[in-house]
Parts: C-alpha cells; sequence; structure tokens
C-alpha cells in the first residue's frame, strides 16, 4: 500500500508543526516517514495514517525532530566552514598570493610613512571602518535572503548558513575596541616594524574574510545550492 499524495502534504505539514522549518530537511524527514509508515501498513493494512505517523514520530524519541535538525545543521555548518575556506586558499596561492604580498606590503610601508603619533588612530580608524562595511554587507545579504524566501516560500539550510553566517566576521567588530583599551595600546610599540607587518597582516585578513563571507560565497549561493540539493532548481 502506497502512501497517497494528500498525506504526503500533510507530512510536510507535521514537520513545520514540529519545528522544521528548512524545506530541504523536511522533504528528508518526510521521506522518512512516508517510508516507515508504508512499512507499518504492509504489516497492518488497517492501521489509519495518523495512527501510523504517531509510531513513526515515537521513534524520533522525546525531543522529536530536534535531535535531527541539530545533527544535520551541524553537518552544513561543517560544509559551509569547507565552501569558505575553499575559497580563502585561492588567496594563499598563485598569482592571488601576489596580491595578498603586495597588500600587506603596501599596509606595512603606508604605517610606516605616518607620523607615529598617529599610527595607532590609523589603524583604529581602518578597522571601524572594517566594522560599518561589514554592518553594512550583513544587512544587505540578509535582506536578499528574506526577499528571496518570500518569493519562494521556502527555506534552505545552506542558503541559511551563508546568509546568516556573516557573524563569523563579527568577531573582527571587536578589535578596533579591543585594540583602543589603554592597557593594551601602552603594551603595543608601534615604532617596531614587526607589529606594522602584524597589523598590516590583520587589515588583510579582515579584508579578504569579509570579501569572501559576504559577497564572494553569497554570489555563488544558487550554484552551491543546486550542487547541494538536485531538487533546488525545481522548486525555485
Amino acid at each position: 500500500m502506497k502512501i497517497a499524495q494528500d498525506h504526503i502534504q500533510e507530512l510536510y505539514k507535521f514537520t513545520r508543526k514540529h519545528y522544521v522549518e528548512h524545506y530541504d530537511l523536511q522533504t528528508e524527514l518526510v521521506d522518512h516517514l512516508a517510508n516507515g509508515i508504508e512499512e507499518q501498513w504492509q504489516e497492518n493494512p488497517n492501521l489509519s495514517f495518523e495512527d501510523a505517523l504517531q509510531n513513526e514520530f515515537k521513534k524520533f524519541g522525546a525531543f522529536g525532530f530536534m535531535d535531527v535538525v541539530e545533527e544535520k545543521s551541524a553537518a552544513m555548518r561543517k560544509k559551509y566552514l569547507k565552501v569558505v575556506l575553499s575559497f580563502l586558499k585561492e588567496f594563499v596561492k598563485f598569482p592571488k598570493v601576489l596580491l595578498t604580498m603586495c597588500l600587506v606590503g603596501l599596509i606595512t610601508i603606508m604605517l610606516w610613512n605616518i607620523p607615529i603619533g598617529f599610527r595607532h588612530g590609523s589603524v583604529l580608524g581602518i578597522l571601524f571602518a572594517h566594522v560599518f562595511v561589514v554592518f553594512y554587507l550583513l544587512f544587505k545579504n540578509r535582506s536578499n535572503n528574506e526577499l528571496e524566501m518570500v518569493r519562494h516560500g521556502k527555506k534552505w539550510l545552506l542558503k541559511d548558513q551563508i546568509y546568516s553566517y556573516g557573524h563569523w566576521v563579527n568577531f573582527l567588530n571587536l578589535l578596533p575596541i579591543i585594540l583602543n583599551l589603554k592597557f593594551i595600546r601602552e603594551q603595543i610599540s608601534m615604532d617596531n616594524s614587526l607589529v606594522l607587518l602584524a597589523f598590516a597582516c590583520l587589515i588583510v585578513l579582515s579584508a579578504f574574510l569579509t570579501v569572501t563571507i559576504l559577497i564572494v560565497v553569497p554570489s555563488k549561493a544558487d550554484e552551491l545550492l543546486s550542487s547541494t540539493y538536485p531538487e533546488y532548481n525545481f522548486t525555485n
């Protein structure tokens, strides 16, 4: 006995009712529940759909689908990390590594040529400017994601990772605040070329993280989603 299409829609509603928001995870759970219900019907054809559904749901334990959601979220976070790292690696490969080295060198020279009394303030100014850029891109990306969700009516787990994981760069926003603390400033020697080189590397790393996480990866969102979910192009 095969499960009917209207029952499939009931299963989607059931997963949403139990706090599964993402369509890809809903589809996986619906497939699992449907197979389980059909197996029960093979043993007991008179069993109602609702009873069979509740029997399957009980197999997920006291927390229902929450364990599955967390497991899949963790797996998708790992996938997202691999995607980000794959793009970041391009900046240390030829020929882009030349750009990286040039930027670090130019910023180091620029800082060295600033009067020593203004060097620390200049670094803070660059990092604070970076903070404003990050907030703008975060707002823009999240707005775009919300518009896409309204347009298509579906949430995808990887897509949420792409458009919300900009907070990875938020820890960089704390840097200017930390560096501006009095006891930190007293420990930093701005007449040391190695310190200036370290600041240059930090500024370049911040820029590359921002570009990768908030510009490059979101621009590849549809491509990444299509390769992850075969059904993505048919539902959007």
